[in-house]
């Protein structure tokens, strides 16, 4: 069959079309497969780790110095807490924002905090302001805006 023919009937039957909703379809179910493997991994850890926390508290009660060192329960206890934390999604880990010797933030309160009365409300205006500008930013609205001037 000719090159051309062949165009000619992938045009008409939309083949691309068809090919590309069925490499969807198929990235949706391996999607879908992926996140009910994730779901039951999920479920497993959450009986394992429900189980070793019972354990650890039972323990808590009767820990011997002689079987088990503080710090060998404390790291014990220490990895199921933080594995139960990502299983039910809460932030194991901080991220703190430093400057030279000092929170840059804790030092933007000291220096507003020593500003006079009228530039306090002047510099909250102008950050009232810029918070407004972006909610209209993303809103979309901020447009309305620029083609009412």
């Amino acid at each position: 069959m000719h090159p051309v023919s062949v165009r000619k009937i992938a045009t008409q039957y939309r083949w691309r079309e068809r090919v590309e909703a069925y490499d969807q379809d198929l990235d949706r179910q391996y999607d879908e497969m992926w996140l009910e493997e994730r779901r039951k991994a999920a479920e497993t850890d959450a009986k394992i780790l429900g189980a070793a926390i019972g354990k650890l508290a039972q323990r808590l009660t009767s820990l011997n110095a002689a079987e088990l060192s503080a710090g060998d329960f404390i790291r014990l206890m220490d990895v199921t807490m933080r594995h139960r934390r990502v299983l039910f999604g809460d932030p194991t880990e901080t991220i703190a924002v430093t400057g030279e010797g000092s929170n840059p933030l804790a030092k933007q309160f000291a220096d507003f905090a020593q500003m006079p009365p009228d530039l306090r409300r002047a510099r909250l205006a102008e950050l009232t302001a810029q918070v407004t500008q972006r909610i209209r930013a993303v809103d979309d609205s901020d447009n309305e805006e620029e083609e009412n001037t």
